[in-house]
């Protein structure tokens, strides 16, 4: 059994991390993303009863797994409490903000799936929401602290 979270802001690649670990390790890979947003659309949040229930099944249902995700809103202390190892990812926001800038593009002209229907207006918007985002990082610290757990930061 491994239980693996990976946070970082939006850019510093928990996606393809938490992908190369999933298939190396073959356990399960869950984006917090299709838990908190609606599919289809960054602009529709799943209510918070919905969100709790898909993560709770997915905590109940799954002997290990690999999570990953931008959030560090209470909802997620159960994640930690599972969780065996937790992984920060904190690449320099210049290193975040190319990637979104190349992910996003990639995804608004059909290089790739768009599943969120990603525009000019949400990369805009993602970019100047990430640009701050490592002021959250002192506030995952306290819940992995909250949960007598540590986590490793990778830079």
């Amino acid at each position: 059994m491994t239980k693996i979270f990976i946070s970082g802001g939006p850019g510093s690649g928990k996606t393809t991390y938490a992908k190369k670990l999933s298939a190396e390790m073959n356990i399960p890979h869950f984006d917090l993303d299709d838990i908190k947003w609606e599919h289809g659309s960054f602009n529709r949040e799943r209510p918070k009863e919905e969100r709790l229930k898909l993560r709770d099944k997915i905590l109940s249902e799954n002997d290990s797994w690999i999570i990953e995700g931008v959030y560090v809103k209470d909802w997620i202390i159960p994640i930690l409490e599972h969780a065996d190892r937790i992984i920060i990812l904190k690449p320099a926001t210049w290193v975040r903000q190319y990637r979104i800038i190349k992910r996003s593009l990639k995804r608004i002209f059909h290089i790739e799936p768009n599943p969120y229907n990603e525009n000019l207006i949400t990369l805009f918007r993602l970019l100047i929401w990430s640009q701050g985002y490592n002021k959250n990082i002192p506030e995952m610290m306290k819940k992995v602290k909250k949960v007598n757990k540590t986590a490793e930061i990778i830079k």
